[in-house]
């Protein structure tokens, strides 16, 4: 199983459908099984399924596992998906997440959905033994459809629960700089997502009053804080935070600068459910959806960094402010399908379960042990998105340190010139203060001499004085 919207998807359907799940993570030489809700994580020996299959397939039949569901369609979710419908002769069907189907690189940017033939023949010849084939948009059921001939696909829209009202805080060293206008980017951004044009929006955006606030992180940063001065990285979020945090950071409208095409987004999902419009792509999912419901703008064909800045610019200008509020006011309308509702997905879901799956009785007991298929040491391919993203947080922490370190030496060097400065302009003030104090000594000793001369002077005859200070006056001219 993936991560992101695929890691919630089935989350969502294992807390909610009427029916117990076993999750298996699977990865090239990598496995976990899970027993949703339990908080149980087995670590598989890839090696010793093959070795001890009889053992494993005991194990899931005593949890009465009666359907297998497909979430992907790599190499090895494949190869796991049929081996268990095999092993425990049950039928499997499978959800399309995304256009990796048509080709393995579909997340790369510019890759387009053109379909790699190798790479699809192989893909497709696995959905076609699948009992069903679920799509949750139209645009990746049509794709589906339309490269691979004749096949059925069901659409079921990924269930969203209602928005929390759970009060969420912006951090503060946003707040110290709030800007006039955010617009918000929800997720983990990489670059299908659109990174790179969020990276460039900082110098498009200057002077405008609008910052761009990612409720998520950047594949380039991860840790919170401004990155330049229009573009804030909030960080990590849990799913029932969303709304509160939109409301926090004052969003007016939600931003998505994919440069791949989603195949549904529960951030779109998300974002509508708290109340903001959507700047969006024309192509995939996300185009589809605001072109049936509107609350939203479309970006221009082939657009960059400087096409969102103008749209950006134009939305929040005061010209558009009525057209905004309108926009906005129609999210206040409840609209059927608009933000498909959770328990309608899982009852869809739950209508194939019973369909296909096979009632497997009533559990074995005990339950089988796993110890000979236990993993002494876990393959790291499971977790790479995991230790790649935790990975780049600690480069990120490091370089942060350094650059914390960096400035504290500069500090350290600027207070110790400017202490030393302050030592000699002290030491200054203080010879001169000395010479002061010693020049106003001399002085009073003179005017004392003076004083003790006055007083002598005073006491001569009337004559003698005039006489002498007709001399001193004659001297003088």
């Amino acid at each position: 199983m993936l991560g992101g919207g695929v890691d919630r998807h089935v989350r969502d359907i294992a807390r909610a459908s009427r029916t117990p799940h076993v999750i298996w993570h699977t990865a090239d030489g990598a496995d976990v099984v899970e027993v949703a809700g339990s908080g149980e994580f087995l670590a598989l020996d890839p090696a010793a399924i093959a070795r001890e299959g009889r053992t494993l397939a005991a194990w899931l039949r005593s949890h009465r596992v009666g359907i297998v569901h497909a979430h992907s369609v790599s190499e090895a979710a494949r190869a796991r998906t049929q081996w268990a419908a095999g092993a425990l002769g049950v039928p499997w069907i499978a959800t399309l997440h995304d256009v990796l189907f048509l080709r393995a690189d579909g997340f790369e940017p510019g890759a387009g959905t053109h379909p790699d033939a190798a790479w699809l023949a192989r893909t497709s010849a696995f959905l076609r033994e699948a009992k069903a084939v679920i799509a949750p948009s139209g645009y990746l059921a049509g794709l589906a459809r339309g490269n691979i001939a004749g096949l059925d696909v069901a659409l079921v829209p990924n269930g969203s629960a209602p928005a929390s009202d759970k009060a969420m805080a912006a951090r503060p060293e946003f707040l110290a700089r709030r800007p006039a206008h955010v617009a918000a980017v929800l997720g983990a951004i990489g670059p299908h997502k659109g990174s790179a044009i969020i990276e460039e929006l900082g110098g498009a955006l200057s002077g405008s009053g609008i910052a761009v606030v990612v409720v998520g992180y950047l594949d380039m940063q991860i840790v919170p804080g401004w990155r330049g001065d229009h573009v804030f990285v909030h960080g990590a979020y849990g799913d029932d935070e969303v709304a509160g945090l939109l409301r926090a950071y004052g969003a007016q409208i939600a931003l998505f600068p994919n440069q791949v095409p989603e195949s549904f987004s529960y951030a779109l999902s998300d974002a509508w459910g708290a109340g903001l419009p959507a700047l969006v792509p024309r192509e995939g999912a996300l185009g589809e959806r605001v072109a049936r419901f509107g609350a939203g703008w479309f970006l221009p064909q082939g657009f960059g960094a400087a096409e969102v800045a103008h749209e950006l610019r134009r939305i929040f200008s005061p010209q558009a402010a009525a057209e905004l509020a309108r926009v906005k006011s129609g999210l206040a309308t409840p609209e059927p399908g608009r933000v498909p509702c959770l328990d309608e997905m899982t009852r869809s879901l739950d209508a194939l379960y019973e369909r296909f799956g096979i009632d497997p009785g009533a559990p074995a007991s005990p339950t089988p042990q796993l110890a000979a298929l236990l993993a002494k040491n876990l393959d790291g391919a499971l977790f790479r998105q995991e230790l790649v993203r935790l990975a780049d947080e600690f480069a990120q922490l490091r370089a942060a340190l350094e650059h914390e370190r960096g400035e504290a030496a500069k500090f350290k060097a600027e207070a110790t010139q400017w202490i030393a400065k302050l030592e000699a302009d002290i030491a200054s003030v203080q010879a001169e203060i000395a010479r002061e104090v010693e020049a106003r000594r001399a002085l009073g000793q003179q005017n004392v001499q003076l004083q003790i001369h006055k007083d002598a002077f005073d006491l001569l005859p009337e004559v003698i004085r005039k006489m002498l200070l007709k001399k001193i006056l004659n001297a003088r001219s």
